[in-house]
């Protein structure tokens, strides 16, 4: 019995000596891992059974980093925010490391850090300390570019009502638009053109950065948008050009030119908006015409892109139209090689009272120009579609010769005596003089009175004492500008058009006066005369841009490949003050068709 309690007792002792064993080897591995991360992670397969040891492989602080931007300019200062934390749940002290520039304050968790003056890429590094000296790192890339800017320089047409009377040199058809409010939307910054119409933003100082930004440009009634690209190299600028034209009610014209227009040049940008309880929003699914083209507005923006059917710079009509609005039409818009056409559209629904009054948009001549054409026209272009044959029904206008002293007072209907009356659509009223003005001299104009209605009922507003100045030319003999095709072409298109560009306005009835044209093919030696009236029977015969472009498509298409001589024997063309074209009648002309 005594030697079974002693072999208990002994058994005893054993099992309390390798339990203290045990526990003293815990305690030690604990040990090894919060101060040897490497011999912590050596043990994470360890496994007792069939369970996975899930006791912490690492007692070290976790940290990051956050910042607004990640691209700043020279010199900028950036806000920094660490967060870190201690598995362990003990307090974590945070210190604040730069590659570049220097971090000049801190306050707990935050940092701000200053860039360097050049160029650079800069590494950032917040280092998380516990309080048992572990410690854990993280880094934030900025990069640093340089003096990147943005330059928008805004002007006007000078026939506009709204700029006709800027101070400027009157020989310029556009003028500089100062207190033109811009707004780069993505990256938070607004800023109004100068004397100049410049306005320029320094990209990389910006509250925030983008590739791009949408641009709002308003100046008065007139507000055009655009997506224009902020991608540019170090130190370098980004150069856009607007300019707006007259618009007319709830609708805005501009054509842009520069850097960020240069995939979109010749083609027309429209923008459907409504004011929908005073929040200007995109209308969607708006049909859009511009001349034969057609597109449909998108849900996003409102915006549509169209091509243009013109070969250079022209004008075409433009029409929005959708179900439940009223229809916007018979305008007309400019169109260039060289920039793209933002028309910026503002529908009311049907049946609306309309809230502005009937106005008169633009006029030509504008004030103070010179070189005016001795045979005009005069034009008015009204915001909104007339009643036409009602336009002078009350209306006084006076012309004074200044040079003369001698004046002509026209009332009414008296105006169609002294003028040839041309409606180009419902908005836009030409004026040809049946008798040329004096050539090189000064003339003042004054309406006194206009009472006129637009379709809509609206009355036009009041433009009693309207008053202008302008200087006619000195009507010399008219002159052929460009040919097309010119001499010597190839590949020209078999179904044409010809044309012909003079510098001043041409009597288009007087082309077919002792008219002689003579069509040779040079492969087949085949010949064709034609005067004024089988003229016609042949060519399809358009005058445009105030009679100063005469084109000609023929009804029967040319032959592929084939080589062709014009000749112009003869012909009595005058311009609109009577003068003949110079060398008009020896003109002549050989070229060749494409193929197939």
């Amino acid at each position: 019995m005594k030697t079974r309690y002693i072999t208990k007792q002994l058994l005893f002792v054993v099992l309390c000596m390798l339990t203290a064993i045990i526990v003293a080897g815990c305690t030690s591995s604990n040990s090894i891992k919060s101060l040897n991360p490497v011999a912590a992670d050596a043990e994470k397969d360890l496994k007792i059974g069939d369970n996975t040891d899930t006791r912490s492989t690492s007692l070290l602080p976790v940290v990051n980093i956050y910042a607004a931007r990640s691209v700043v300019g020279p010199e900028a200062e950036l806000s920094l925010r660490a967060e870190a934390v201690d598995p362990a749940g003990g307090q974590v002290n945070i210190a604040w490391e730069a590659s570049n520039g220097n971090i000049i304050s801190t306050d707990a968790s935050n940092a701000v850090w200053k860039a360097p003056a050049e160029t650079s890429t800069n590494v950032i590094t917040c280092i998380a300390t516990d309080v048992r000296g572990g410690q854990a790192k993280a880094e934030y890339s900025v990069e640093v570019v340089g003096n990147s800017t943005y330059r928008l320089t805004i002007k006007a047409d000078r026939t506009s009502v709204l700029t006709s009377r800027i101070t400027s040199d009157p020989t310029s058809p556009v003028v500089p638009v100062s207190a033109a409010r811009v707004e780069l939307a993505a990256i938070g910054e607004v800023g109004v053109s100068d004397g100049s119409g410049m306005v320029e933003f320094n990209i990389d100082q910006a509250s925030a950065l983008a590739t791009s930004t949408l641009v709002i440009v308003r100046h008065g009634d007139w507000e055009v948008s655009y997506v224009a690209s902020l991608i540019v190299g170090d130190g370098l600028r980004i150069i856009d050009e607007l300019t707006f034209y007259p618009g007319f009610n709830e609708v805005s014209i501009a054509v842009a030119r520069g850097d960020s227009f240069m995939l979109r040049r010749g083609m027309i940008e429209v923008t459907a908006v409504e004011n929908s309880a005073g929040v200007i929003k995109p209308v969607a699914e708006v049909t859009i015409d511009a001349g034969a083209n057609q597109a449909m507005s998108a849900s996003a923006d409102g915006r549509a892109i169209l091509s243009s059917n013109l070969a250079g710079n022209g004008e075409t009509t433009i029409r929005l139209a959708r179900t439940g609005y009223k229809t916007i039409e018979g305008y007309y818009v400019p169109v260039t090689v060289d920039g793209l056409t933002l028309v910026n559209a503002r529908l009311s629904k049907s049946g609306t009272i309309p809230e502005l009054d009937a106005i008169i948009s633009w006029t030509r001549p504008y004030n103070n120009q010179t070189a005016f054409p001795v045979s005009g026209p005069f034009e008015i272009g009204f915001g909104q579609p007339m009643e036409k044959d009602a336009i002078f029904n009350d209306f006084s206008l006076m012309i004074q010769n200044k040079s003369r002293n001698t004046m002509v007072s026209l009332s009414g209907r008296q105006v169609e005596q002294h003028f040839r009356v041309v409606w180009k659509s419902d908005t836009r009223l030409q004026l040809f003089p049946k008798q040329a003005l004096a050539a090189s001299t000064r003339y003042s104009m004054l309406i006194s009175r206009w009472n006129a209605r637009a379709i809509d009922s609206r009355m036009l507003k009041t433009y009693e004492g309207f008053y202008g100045e302008f200087t006619t030319d000195a009507d010399p003999t008219p002159t052929i500008v460009a040919t097309s095709p010119k001499n010597g072409d190839t590949n020209v298109g078999r179904t044409g058009p010809f044309t012909i560009r003079f510098d001043r306005s041409m009597k288009t009835d007087s082309l077919y006066n002792g008219l002689e044209i003579e069509i040779t093919s040079l492969d087949s030696g085949a010949r064709t005369v034609l005067d004024g009236t089988s003229l016609r029977s042949h060519f399809s015969v358009t005058w445009k841009e105030s009679n100063t472009l005469l084109e000609l498509v023929p009804y029967r298409m040319l032959r592929a490949s084939g080589s062709y001589l014009i000749r112009l024997n003869s012909c009595n063309l005058v311009s609109e003050s009577g003068k003949e074209v110079s060398g008009f009648e020896k003109l002549w002309g050989q070229f060749k068709t494409g193929s197939l």
